[in-house]
Parts: structure tokens; C-alpha cells; sequence
């Protein structure tokens, strides 16, 4: 997505949006990060990119990220780089072999999240007030003090802290015990990596459904948690007032009519300085709610319905997607729904009507069911191969 920072069509549209509505106050901020080549340069004031160079179109290009040399003043976030410009490309190898590309030496710096910062935390232009905060929400988690960083999870092959990743930094370069990974996957199922960006989705957050096994009549309380167990920021994170994630728990009868239905959103809600809200990020003041889930924290749910007299399937699951399915349409791209966890259990209307139930299915409810009869089956082969020698035994006796 790094090279497809400023030619997104979801960018495009809400910036056009924001120019239009702060009479192109908003342009140069929000490019500054979306191409910083293309606004350090001069090529990019506004929204129109006929000036920008090839280097400027790539977005959050190679180039750039390996001439930043450090964090320009106190304030981490809204493109706070310090970058030199002198060719001299910066990067997390501590050994840079020469080569006739450019030269290269070693920056410990890039190593840091505060790295990733400079970007990933914005701030309101006009009052200051947090947009996105990223960066913040792992400095102040669990993954900081564990020493986890964004380069961690984000820049390995897969989901979590997968490291070594053995490889060559160039063509011709030494074999190395471990190389950082270029695809940056993150959560843009659409416009990203999909496959990558769905497993990291998928290994988020888990979802537990606690049901009662039998319910004979009346109202039936169901429970759900979720866990935010993979990632080191908050989930949803990044722009969370577009960010969609959301938990749909239903119940369906026997007959297969949907007998409940519950929703919950997880999210921002900005308000604007007269208490409006949601607003556009333009006009925010300050946030209304924040509805969304720390590093290794969860959150419960409980949910009800009438029994009915046969058994009620009961299927909970979290989804996300990058903006509203109204954004992706006049944007003129499709986002996909991700299905980030789910889980189905069935409430029995009695204790008979389990016993007519297949105990495979019974042991996918749970993950246990299934023990007994394989006790069983492990005990009726056990016994099979003790005969089998006592019979031996005997027959070398009468022989």
C-alpha cells in the first residue's frame, strides 16, 4: 500500500472531499505523507499530479524511506522525518556491502517504531486532536515494553513475530540470517497484498461463544468475548472513523427462520466544535466515542432470545473492512467484507434431542465431544493387541 499511498482511489475521493470543503487547505497536509518526494519537491500542492515526477507518483517510495535519517523536532507523527537527501541510502543492515547502485551505510533508527511513526500517528492540522494514533497505541501497550516492534509483525512473512527470515538485501549480496520483507502487509484487503493481509486480519483477534448445551423453554442468554490477541495497536487502528469492524451475532431454529439478530460497532465517532456527530475528519473537534479494543484487552457481550421448541444454531463473527461499501462504490473500487473469526454452537431444546445427534457434530460444538469415542476406540484396539499376544503365548505353551 506504501506505493499506492497516493494513487488510491479511496484517498483520492476523500481528499477531494476535504479540498473542497476547506478551500484546498488540506491538500499539502495530507500529501506530505502520501507522496513526501512529491511535496518536499514542490511537484505537489494540490490535488492535481500532472507536475509530479515518476519518484513523487510511487508514493511512500524505496527512496525516500531509506534517505530518513531520524524524528524533525519533539513531536512524533505528521511526517515528522528528518531525512538528509544525500543519497546515501539508510537501512537496518549493520554490514552494507559497496555496490554500484549507491551507497549505503547502517541506521539503527530504522529498527525503531518511532520510524513508522512519523507517519502513523496524525494529528488535526487546525487543534491538534489525534486522527490516527498508531504509533501511540503500541507505545503505550504491551508490545512496546516487550520490546515488539512495528518492523516485527509487519515486515516478516507472516502473521505475529516470524523471524529469521534468511535471504540476500540485493541481487549478488551475501545470504543473511535475516531480511526484512518489503510488503508491509497490513489490513487493505482491497487495494493491498489480499492473501496476506487476510491472514494477519484472521490471526487478530480471537472470539469466544459461550451457549448453555440445553435449554428447555424461556429466554436464553448467550455470551460473546473478543480478544484482541495479534496485534500491538488498537483494532480497528489506522483512520477509524472510515475502518469498519464489527461483531454480528445470530440465531436461527430448526426450520431455519432467524429468530435474533444483534450488531455491535467497533470504531470512532468524531464530533465537530457545535457536539455533530459523526463528522468528516476536517471538522472534528474532538471524539464523541471510541468503541475499539487495546492491544491484549477484550470485551463481552451478552445477547438473548426466546427457545424454540427444537434445537437454535447460534453463529457469532467479527468482521472488517478498509471503508463503508458507500465510500468503496463512489470511489469506483470494490472493498471486500473480511471475515476476521466465527463461531457456531447449538442450544438443545432437551437432553433427548442430543442424544439423536451425531456426535461428530456434537464434537465440532465444542472441540471435546469427539474424546470419548476415541477413548473408546484406542481402548477396543488396546485390548485386540493384548489377546493377540496372550494368544501367541499360549500356543508356544501347547506346541
Amino acid at each position: 500500500m506504501h506505493a499506492k499511498a497516493l494513487t488510491d482511489p479511496i484517498y483520492l475521493y476523500e481528499l477531494k472531499l476535504g479540498e473542497e470543503a476547506t478551500g484546498g487547505a488540506l491538500g499539502p497536509f495530507c500529501n506530505a505523507c502520501h507522496s513526501p518526494i512529491g511535496v518536499m519537491s514542490g511537484e505537489l500542492t494540490s490535488l492535481d499530479q500532472s507536475k509530479v515526477s515518476p519518484a513523487g507518483m510511487e508514493g511512500v517510495t524505496c527512496d525516500f524511506c531509506h534517505q530518513v535519517s531520524g524524528t524533525a523536532g519533539d513531536v512524533i507523527g505528521n511526517t515528522s522525518t528528518a531525512v538528509t537527501g544525500d543519497g546515501v541510502k539508510l537501512g537496518p543492515i549493520t554490514d552494507p556491502q559497496p555496490g554500484t547502485a549507491h551507497e549505503a551505510m547502517y541506521s539503527e533508527f530504522h529498527r525503531s517504531a518511532e520510524f513508522c511513526g512519523n507517519c502513523h500517528n496524525v494529528n488535526h492540522p487546525g487543534n491538534d486532536m489525534p486522527l490516527e494514533a498508531t504509533y501511540t497505541e503500541w507505545k503505550n501497550g504491551p508490545y512496546a515494553a516487550e520490546g515488539v516492534v512495528c518492523q516485527d509483525c509487519h515486515m516478516t512473512p507472516g502473521p505475529g513475530v516470524i523471524k529469521p527470515r534468511e535471504g540476500k538485501a540485493a541481487a549478488g549480496g551475501p545470504v543473511r540470517e535475516h531480511v526484512p520483507m518489503m510488503t508491509f502487509a497490513g489490513a487493505n484487503v482491497g487495494l493491498g497484498d489480499a492473501a496476506r493481509a487476510e491472514e494477519r486480519l484472521q490471526s487478530a483477534a480471537t472470539l469466544d461463544l459461550r451457549v448453555p448445551e440445553i435449554a428447555e423453554g424461556g429466554d436464553v442468554t448467550i455470551q460473546t468475548t473478543i480478544t484482541n490477541a495479534g496485534a500491538g495497536h488498537y483494532l480497528p487502528t489506522g483512520l477509524t472513523d472510515m475502518r469498519q469492524m464489527w461483531l454480528e451475532v445470530t440465531a436461527t431454529d430448526a426450520d431455519g427462520t432467524e429468530i435474533m439478530k444483534e450488531r455491535r460497532d467497533f470504531g470512532t465517532v468524531l464530533k465537530d466544535a457545535a457536539g455533530n456527530y459523526p463528522v468528516y475528519l476536517w471538522d472534528a473537534v474532538g471524539v464523541q466515542s471510541d468503541d475499539r479494543i487495546p492491544p491484549r484487552e477484550s470485551t463481552s457481550n451478552e445477547y438473548s432470545f426466546a427457545m424454540t421448541e427444537g434445537a437454535v444454531t447460534v453463529r457469532a463473527a467479527l468482521y472488517y473492512r478498509t471503508c463503508s461499501e458507500e465510500i468503496a462504490e463512489k470511489a469506483g473500487v470494490d472493498i471486500p467484507t473480511t471475515t476476521m473469526v466465527e463461531v457456531t454452537k447449538t442450544v438443545y431444546s432437551s437432553a433427548d434431542e442430543i442424544g439423536m445427534t451425531d456426535k461428530e457434530f456434537r464434537a465440532s460444538q465444542d472441540g471435546t465431544g469427539g474424546l470419548p469415542g476415541l477413548a473408546i476406540t484406542v481402548i477396543i484396539f488396546g485390548l485386540m493387541a493384548v489377546a493377540l499376544v496372550v494368544m501367541k503365548i499360549m500356543m508356544k505353551k501347547e506346541a
